[in-house]
Formats: C-alpha cells, structure tokens, sequence
C-alpha cells in the first residue's frame, strides 16, 4: 500500500468520522456530550481538511467518499453502543497512522500524523469515560 493509498483511506474513515459525530452531536443526550462529539467532529473535520492539502501536494485527486463506518455508528440504537463503536473506530485510525513506514514520510507528513494520531489517542480515553 502506498502513501497516497494510505492517505485516501484515511480521509474516507475521517470523512465517515465527521458525519456519524455530526449525527451523535444532534442526538446527544445531554449539552456535555453534545459538546464532545461537536470537538471531535470539528477535529475530525480538521484532518479531512489536512489530509486533502497532502494528497493534492503528491498530486492525487482526493477520493470523494465517506467511509462505511458512519451508518454503522449510526445504526446503532443506543448512544452507548455509538461510542463503543467510535472507540474503536478512533484506534483504527491510530493504527493505520503506525502503519505508514516512517520512510515514505517528509518532516511535514510526520509532523501532521503525529498530531492526528495524538488526537485520536486522546478522544479514545475521552470516550472510555463516557461508557466506563
């Protein structure tokens, strides 16, 4: 797998990120939640943005799709379940970001990954709180 290939199957996960904490945000059951899935969609909205200006620098034309993983948060019933699954969907994100050799990476791709994955580190333990 290539960077560019990496990098478009991040935006797409991202891009799923930003329409389910759209969704949990409007359904949130109280004004703390509703505030926390507004950050997070608002960063994940961050990394969307991050993600195309990298893929358009290597010269790729930036998929326009929204990853699988939205409708499956939101299919969920429960504002419970939704978290349960976002916790998981944040650390395939970090686990995919490990994944990229360091190699293939100039300082600025570093730099952006490392932010985001210590991002998405941080909204997961955000999240445990909310479903311990």
């Amino acid at each position: 797998m290539t960077l560019i290939d990496r990098m478009q199957e991040l935006l797409e996960a991202e891009r799923a990120g930003v329409k389910c904490l759209d969704a949990m945000a409007d359904h949130a059951s109280d004004m703390g939640r509703k505030e926390l899935f507004t950050l997070f969609r608002n960063e994940e909205g961050k990394f969307c943005a991050g993600l195309f200006r990298l893929l358009q620098a290597h010269g790729a034309a930036p998929t326009l799709n929204v990853g699988a993983f939205a409708d499956k948060v939101i299919a969920l019933p429960t504002e419970g379940e939704q978290v349960a699954l976002l916790i998981k969907g944040q650390g395939w994100v970090v686990r995919k970001i490990d994944e990229i050799p360091p190699g293939e990476m100039n300082a600025e791709e570093k730099a952006f990954f490392a932010d985001m994955r210590e991002v998405h580190v941080v909204n997961i333990e955000k999240c445990r709180k909310f479903v311990s």
